[in-house]
């Protein structure tokens, strides 16, 4: 049972864990440094020995990190999947160790993602300890991403150097983030449409976010006669209105609950957020109040909330309210490391889980590429969930390729049809 927790400050426990790992890594790169005089050679290492370049692999990390900091303003970083690898040399069948990892990088929808991972890659070429070495487009959960392979060299005989990828870094548009990139180019819209004539099978539920701070969007995206899901933000001028409208629409009505994301800086709703530093009784008290100014909604999903969704007790007092309450929670899934839908199985809640977001970039020709995108998942998985906001550019690319979509065949279906 949490009382209280400690007050957090207002900087991501990346940055408080990354900083902390700085300082650790200095000292132990001058112990390093002090017993060994020369690089390994892997030519000298004798047959089925081992190789250990386990620190070698942590001082890369820290040079990302170092590097990465610097944009701690304006973009959300996420460490994911470290594993120890184990490469064998075929030659002499020695085994390399080194540690590998993945990182997150959220920037805003207005910078360009090459550009992004250029930035990075210019920082890393001063480094003498991290080197780039590969780079592509890519995708990260279902959207569209940019990919940068980093790593370590080490002396390999006559053959020069032999490279090992200690950190991948994904690159992808989060359109929660609303601080902007002064010094990286600007993205620029997608201008080419999928091809038509594909046919769909699959489910598709679409959760429409943000509802109560564009009417004129919400009306349009109603007036398509799609079963849209529809998350209304609390406590805005305009969210009576939308639930109004919603349900007189005989759609689902969701609350879109703000929740605590890692940069407190990026809070869009502060005082009405649920943060990990509150008790029990706080964010009970926070949740229980949204969902009254709210009557008639039946289930939630967070907003922001990649902190919070990670927290587990924060995340066991927001699902006993719901399963007090008969309602269902989607996980926007604004982190890979949200214990959300595991939380809400636990106390059977009904629940699913966003697979992408429609709209990060606000083009309507872009969103509609990614609503094609969500309809080819939907075939593979048999059914999913996508998340798109209330926002002009959404609701021009709902209303202009409607002809196209309901020919696709997609079976478009309220976000209560799919739940687990």
């Amino acid at each position: 049972m949490k009382e209280k927790k400690k007050k957090g400050g207002s900087a991501g426990a990346f940055f408080l864990v990354i900083a902390l790992a700085l300082v650790l890594a200095g000292l132990a790169g001058f112990f390093y440094a002090s017993q060994k005089n020369k690089p390994k050679d892997l030519a000298d290492v004798g047959k089925n020995e081992a190789v250990d370049l386990l620190e070698e692999s942590k001082r890369a990390h820290h040079a990302l990190d170092e590097v990465l900091m610097q944009r701690a303003e304006t973009w959300q970083l996420q460490d994911s999947n470290r594993k120890e690898f184990t490469e064998k040399i075929p030659a002499t069948g020695a085994e390399i160790h080194y540690t590998r990892r993945e990182v997150d990088v959220g920037v805003p929808t207005t910078t360009d993602l090459k550009g992004a991972s250029d930035w990075v890659a210019r920082q890393i070429r001063t480094s003498q300890t991290l080197h780039v070495l590969n780079e592509g487009k890519a995708k990260y959960e279902g959207r569209e991403a940019y990919r940068l392979d980093l790593g370590i060299s080490v002396k390999n005989g006559e053959a020069g150097e032999k490279t090992f990828v200690t950190d991948s870094v994904f690159f992808f548009h989060n359109g929660n983030l609303t601080k902007k990139d002064k010094d990286i180019p600007k993205t620029t819209a997608q201008s080419t449409v999928p091809p038509a004539g594909k046919k769909h099978f699959g489910k598709l539920a679409v959760v429409i976010d943000d509802c109560g701070y564009d009417k004129a969007s919400l009306r349009k995206l109603l007036a398509t006669g799609l079963p849209f899901s529809y998350a209304v933000i609390p406590y805005k001028d305009g969210s009576q209105e939308a639930l109004r409208l919603i349900r007189n629409a005989g759609r689902t009505a969701m609350l879109h609950m703000p929740m605590e994301p890692i940069d407190r800086g990026q809070m869009s709703e502060p005082g009405r957020t649920i943060l990990v530093s509150q008790s029990d009784a706080q964010v009970r008290g926070l949740l229980t109040a949204a969902l009254d100014s709210l009557p008639g909604v039946s289930g939630m999903n967070n907003h922001q909330g990649s902190r919070a969704t990670g927290d587990v007790e924060t995340m066991r007092v927001v699902m006993k309210v719901l399963k007090e309450r008969g309602l269902f929670f989607v996980d926007s899934r604004t982190s890979s490391q949200s214990v959300g839908m595991a939380t809400a199985r636990k106390y059977g809640v009904p629940t699913g889980m966003n697979t992408l977001f429609l709209d990060n970039q606000a083009s309507a020709p872009a969103i509609y590429a990614m609503i094609r995108e969500a309809m080819d998942r939907a075939d593979r998985e048999g059914s999913v969930i996508a998340i798109c906001h209330a926002r002009p550019a959404t609701a021009a690319a709902w209303t202009t390729y409607l002809d196209e979509i309901k020919a696709t065949g997609i079976q478009l279906v309220p976000v209560t049809s799919i739940l687990q």
